[in-house]
């Protein structure tokens, strides 16, 4: 099966910008703080998806260009910034992208860089900065909650998809993506940053949430509406909100200068 993020997030484009969350503001504003830019500074943005994350900082009028290899989620990028001037969009691979003369004050990447061969990912991004240029990632991390709708839920993860219910330690981890940035010796300053904040979704929409995960979409078609058919019904008959804490957690770290 073709895992690529051409394929499993192209065909859902759509979905993936209405059902995925948004990141908080202070995320952008922490960075481009922590490096010290200018308004003329150049920023690398990896994995833009259909721009959940490119919105924080096209208004602060940096100059923005945005890699995806997914033509499909850069239609909806391109449509939900084209009011930007000072943003671009390129259709293509970090790993194989022609990197421009100019380099980049900052290069970020959110909810993305987890796609990208981390014995390759940290090495490009090094060559992309300036001298004393700003690294950041950042993800949505959820943190369990002991409630009995979580254990309904847990059942049904038992039932159709218990490869799901206790994964090995994730491709999303912070601290293993702390671990790669800080074992490439490239960078320096490294920093970790916490900010917290509630979810709430209906049955309908968490649904809809799963339904752009990519290890769910890797599910056979059956067991896939039998796990979602399960969680779904579990939601709603527990109050029809399925509500928990979650932290964007971000990593920074500086190409010394």
């Amino acid at each position: 099966m073709d895992n690529t993020p051409q394929r499993v997030f192209g065909e859902i484009a759509e979905l993936y910008d209405r059902a995925r969350p948004e990141y908080p503001q202070q995320v952008a504003a922490d960075i481009i703080e922590w490096a010290g830019i200018s308004n003329e500074a150049r920023l690398l943005e990896i994995g833009c998806g259909t721009g959940k994350a490119t919105r924080l900082f096209a208004p602060l009028g940096h100059h923005l260009t945005c890699l995806d290899p997914a033509a499909g989620m850069l239609d909806v990028a391109r449509r939900s910034c084209g009011s930007y001037p000072n943003v671009s969009f390129v259709e293509a691979r970090f790993e194989d992208w022609e990197l421009p003369q100019e380099l980049f004050d900052i290069a970020y990447s959110a909810q993305a860089f987890h796609w990208i061969d981390p014995e390759i990912g940290p090495r490009r991004v090094f060559e992309s900065l300036q001298p004393g240029g700003t690294f950041a990632l950042f993800w949505h991390h959820q943190e369990r909650r002991d409630s009995e709708l979580g254990k309904q839920i847990d059942a049904a993860y038992d039932e159709f998809a218990p490869d799901l219910r206790s994964p090995a330690p994730g491709v999303h981890s912070t601290h293993r993506w702390w671990d790669v940035v800080a074992d490439s010796e490239l960078f320096t300053d490294l920093e970790k940053r916490e900010y917290p904040w509630m979810a709430e979704y209906d049955a309908d929409t968490w649904i809809e949430l799963l339904q752009t995960h990519s290890d769910h979409r890797a599910l056979p078609d059956d067991r896939r509406q039998q796990l979602l058919a399960a969680v779904h019904d579990a939601i709603e008959r527990n109050g029809g909100v399925h509500r928990f804490r979650t932290v964007t957690e971000m990593i920074l770290a500086r190409k010394p200068g």
